[in-house]
């Protein structure tokens, strides 16, 4: 696999060189080396040939010691690029991992699904049901990863007191990683190529509220989960003869460590953030900057601690800065717009390119990384006219988020299958019917709201 590595890496870079993609495409010499450095950490993030967050660095490196010495007159500064790696949506994304990590640290997740869990009144339906919107909900503000770990983790005693074959045990390692799959859509911050969307907006001048954001996500990833509870009731439920095993439903006993008191106080610092987000749009304070509310009060009362600090997940926002540097380059070399000049995108509608490159996005999600699909595509929408720029760019945000079917298109479906229980075709039956359906759902309803909240205009078509 390395040497497949460097051998891709070489002859991405070769042409580069010798200037042999200005003779095939008809490009400038900066975008012949945004091209290059574009193919190769694509190549390496697809693969996970290093990890990820290395590649982040990375493209930073490229683009330092080869793209702006490559650019001739006009080049811009260094710090184009360095900028990138702490912007505002960097800040953005921080405060929700601050926030998550609250969560976990003060047990508010266990006090969530130990409530919804243990008012099910004997119902399978209702029980996972419950389980889809407390981890849908958890992943609104959570990395979905952890979400479903932990969601998973809580019922897993019930699970080894139910058969392989269990139509409940089924229903539930499909619920779980499915729900945090379309939870993470509800929010600005509740998924990586969410918050990857909106920093390409934003270097283009385009500001989606986080109340405007959840006004179109939340209502379709509500009825989204509803969708897949009914299907999963038609499939397994309706089958389920004996529901005694949800009696024997254990969970992980709360932390009775951490006084009440303080518990009460990170709910209070939790809500004042995600008040401050939702509200951003009258007082005029930017969400990245209310974002350092919860990293400063609870790492400076020291309601967190070093090693919480040290845990936050660094690597990704590394990640992230890496694509939006990727994407900046697209933007400042102008090789998004030659793409969009190349396939005639310019002259398509906002409904077309909505559908096209939500469609583009999912389609690609199954197989690839959702973040890795948002740091392909998203570059590519910003070089569209201004008018169709922030349909195309939301279609492939939330698209990339919309791929289920396969145990390899999300880290949460890899997570549940590895409980065993579940074959592929089930997930692909289950998986594939839920994409299209919440597809169908974003389309439509989102569509929409977004419509009606001006976001959009799909008034000409």
């Amino acid at each position: 696999m390395i040497r497949a590595g460097l051998l891709f890496s070489t002859l991405a870079i070769f042409p580069a060189i010798f200037g042999w993609y200005q003779v095939w495409l008809g490009i400038t010499p900066a975008q012949e080396i945004n091209l290059a450095i574009a193919l190769v950490v694509s190549f390496l993030w697809v693969t996970e040939l290093i990890p990820l967050y290395v590649t982040g660095f990375l493209v930073l490196f490229l683009e330092l010691v080869w793209l702006i010495p490559g650019w001739g007159p006009g080049a811009p500064k260094t710090i184009t690029f360095l900028s990138c790696y702490f912007s505002e949506t960097i800040l953005l994304f921080l405060g929700g991992f601050v926030i998550s990590s609250a969560i976990s640290f003060y047990g508010l997740d266990v006090s969530i699904a130990r409530f919804v869990i243990k008012n099910t009144k004997g119902s399978a339906f209702l029980l996972v049901l419950s389980l889809g919107f407390a981890t849908a909900f958890l992943s609104c503000f959570m990395n979905n990863t952890a979400t479903a770990a932990m969601m998973l983790g809580l019922v897993s005693s019930m699970m080894k007191s139910l058969d392989d074959k269990s139509p409940l045990r089924k229903s539930i390692l499909f619920m779980v990683p499915f729900s945090a799959n379309l939870g993470g859509i509800g929010t600005p911050v509740g998924t990586l190529p969410n918050v990857i969307g909106i920093a390409y907006l934003q270097e283009k001048g385009f500001q989606i509220g986080f109340l405007d954001w959840m006004a179109f996500a939340f209502p379709v990833f509500i009825l989204s989960v509803l969708a897949l509870a009914g299907i999963l009731y038609i499939v397994y439920l309706k089958k389920e003869k004996s529901i005694q095993s949800i009696r024997l439903l254990q969970v992980r006993e709360e932390n009775t460590s951490i006084s009440s008191e303080k518990k009460w106080i990170a709910i209070g610092i939790i809500l004042i953030t995600i008040l401050g987000w939702i509200t951003s749009d009258w007082h005029g304070i930017s969400n990245g900057t209310v974002a350092l509310f919860p990293v400063i009060v609870f790492f400076g009362f020291s309601l967190l601690d070093l090693k919480e600090f040290r845990n936050l997940s660094w690597d990704v926002l590394i990640l992230m800065g890496g694509g939006i540097a990727l994407g900046k380059a697209f933007e400042e070399t102008g090789l998004a717009k030659n793409f969009v000049t190349t396939f005639l995108l310019g002259e398509s509608s906002q409904l077309g390119l909505f559908l096209f490159f939500s469609i583009l996005s999912l389609s690609l999600s199954c197989f690839l990384s959702n973040t890795s699909v948002a740091n392909l595509i998203l570059p590519i929408t910003m070089g569209l006219p201004n008018e169709l720029i922030v349909p195309a760019a939301i279609g492939a945000t939330v698209g990339a988020s919309l791929a289920m079917p396969l145990p390899v298109s999300t880290p949460p479906n890899a997570l549940a299958f590895s409980y065993g229980g579940i074959r592929s075709w089930e997930m692909v039956k289950i998986g594939g019917f839920i994409s299209i359906v919440a597809w169908v759902f974003f389309t439509l309803v989102g569509g929409f709201l977004m419509h009606h909240l001006q976001i959009v205009d799909f008034s000409n078509f």
